[in-house]
Parts: structure tokens; C-alpha cells; sequence
């Protein structure tokens, strides 16, 4: 006789009740289903706004239902009914798919020179509102909001190139400087 599968519901209070369960959602591989939602091969379509929205969430359960909602439209109760093993593959697979995100935006960071150190450049840390309002400035757009609907690979790539344009730029001043 087959066992009957779990709902998402069914193991989250079962998870509840155990207290001391140890898994690592992370190494899941991404399921092809969660219910009846396909599951996206990779995160390059997702937006600024659920990026934005997925680096909030926390870790709880609320993880679960935020990206099942974020990611594939489902709403609460249809995760809860949800086979749980879909729901924690897919959810730990999209977590470590987001880790690799944030440590690919942490990854550009531009060179400091003394001048702008004395200045307290340190201290123009303006989190993701700021990167949200630079994208909006550098692309022309007024409403901040509009930015939310950009795919973050085009915001990422942007960042990219001017950071990378900046650090040109510094290196070809200083060769001026050292030129006189």
C-alpha cells in the first residue's frame, strides 16, 4: 500500500511539535512541481520588488508561504495543501539560489580612495532604498515604484558596469596624477 503524502500543513505542525528537527533545506533540489504551479528553472525573471521582498521575509514559516507567493503566485491555503516535500525542496532551493544573489550584489564593491575615506564615505549606506533610487536616477525614471518591476539582473548588470566604469576612471586619474 502507497503512504499517503503530506500536506505542507500536516508537516509544518508535525516540524512544530518536534522542536529539534535539523535539516538543511539548502541542499534541496529544485522539484519540477510544487501542486499545480511549475517551478522556474532559475531566478533570472524575478523582480527588484521580489528580491526586495524575499531579503525581508526573515526565516520562520512565514519563509515558506512568502516565497510559494513571491515565486509562483500560490496563496497561503494552496501551499498549505501542497505535498511537503515540494514545498521545502523548492523553498530551500530558492533560499540558497537567494543567498548566491545577495553575495553576487555584495561582490561589487567599489575601491575607496584616502580623499573620499576622510570624507566619510563609510557613512553613504543608503541600503535597498538606495539602490532602487540610484537605478531610477541613472535610467531617468521618477516613480521608485516603477524600479520594482525591473528583472534584478538588468539592475544588477548596471551596478556592474558603472562600478566597474568608476573604477576605471579613479585608475586613469591616478595615472594622470602620477603622469605631471
Amino acid at each position: 500500500m502507497r503512504k499517503k503524502r503530506r500536506t505542507f500543513r500536516e508537516w509544518r505542525i508535525v516540524a512544530d511539535a518536534a522542536k529539534d528537527w535539523d535539516i538543511d533545506i539548502m541542499k534541496s533540489p529544485r522539484p519540477l512541481a510544487v501542486g499545480d504551479h511549475e517551478t522556474p528553472e532559475n531566478l533570472d525573471a524575478m523582480t527588484m520588488g521580489q528580491m526586495l521582498t524575499l531579503q525581508s521575509c526573515g526565516d520562520g514559516w512565514d519563509l515558506f508561504y512568502v516565497i510559494c507567493r513571491e515565486l509562483l503566485g500560490m496563496s497561503d491555503e494552496e501551499t498549505d495543501k501542497a505535498d511537503a516535500a515540494q514545498v521545502v525542496m523548492f523553498v530551500g532551493w530558492a533560499v540558497k539560489q537567494m543567498s548566491d544573489i545577495n553575495k553576487m550584489f555584495a561582490s561589487i564593491k567599489a575601491s575607496k580612495t584616502s580623499e573620499e575615506v576622510r570624507a566619510g564615505i563609510e557613512k553613504l549606506d543608503f541600503g535597498a532604498f538606495g539602490l532602487i533610487d540610484w537605478y531610477a536616477r541613472r535610467m531617468g525614471i521618477t516613480d521608485h515604484d516603477e524600479v520594482m518591476d525591473v528583472p534584478y539582473l538588468r539592475v544588477y548588470q548596471c551596478l556592474k558596469m558603472d562600478n566597474d566604469r568608476g573604477e576605471y576612471e579613479k585608475r586613469l586619474a591616478k595615472i594622470y596624477r602620477e603622469s605631471k
